[in-house]
């Protein structure tokens, strides 16, 4: 018998990652990408797989140096200055993926698509971990040498591997912050932990992952 889905409950908000519809042939030079409302800006790292930062606000387009009028379309075409660009998109709290292939499995897990759900039960795709799932976010205070904030919980998805570290609701309040110092007040109220660098950071997110990640999640890092 099918396992009833935890995404019924009434308390649980639909939280996709950006991706178009299954089934759509997906482009591997995307730097901006708009679907349903949400901003998603996508790196295309070296060493391989697709860093994805979701849910992107304006105050993430002035760190990043980006203009929002006019953003970026495609990837840069000098993979130095893509590489250089993955690592901005890191220290926000962005995810990498092994692939581009994981990366639109993984977000119709989040949209609670029968295909996905059912591989999972089968056993038939790997589960997915907490890199792939949790909630990032972090900030960087004006103040010289004021670290960084970091917050991070668990998605209300299949198989919840951290059912006392879910993603409070009042999380969303961070898309609210207008500078930097009001985002690190935000995430200090939801819990934060302060690292005075970011190599201290030892939690399983990707924020410091540039210098130590050769492979993926559940399979090799693909080139795109």
């Amino acid at each position: 018998m099918r396992t009833p889905k935890k995404f019924q409950d009434t308390n649980y908000k639909r939280h996709h990652l950006g991706q178009p519809a299954s089934g759509r042939p997906q482009p591997t030079n995307d730097r901006t990408v708009f679907c349903d409302g949400i901003t998603s800006l996508r790196a295309w790292p070296s060493r391989g797989g697709l860093i994805v930062l979701h849910n992107v606000t304006a105050l993430d387009f002035s760190f990043l140096g980006l203009d929002a009028v006019n953003p970026p379309a495609f990837r840069d075409e000098d993979q130095e200055s893509e590489d250089m660009f993955c690592q901005q998109l890191l220290r926000l709290g962005a995810r990498w993926f092994d692939s581009l292939d994981r990366y639109g499995f993984v977000a119709n897990v989040f949209d609670d698509e029968e295909p996905e759900l059912e591989a999972l039960e089968a056993g038939l795709e790997a589960d997915l971990t907490l890199a792939e799932r949790r909630w990032v976010s972090v900030g960087w205070p004006s103040d010289c040498g004021g670290g960084c904030w970091i917050a991070e919980y668990d998605t209300p998805l299949y198989k919840m591997l951290e059912p006392k570290n879910l993603v409070p609701t009042e999380a969303a309040q961070v898309y609210l912050a207008r500078t930097m110092d009001e985002k690190c007040a935000i995430l200090q109220r939801l819990g934060a932990r302060h690292y005075q660098n970011i190599e201290q950071y030892d939690g399983v997110a990707c924020v410091n992952a540039w210098e130590t990640k050769t492979s993926g999640e559940v399979g090799p890092l693909v080139k795109h």
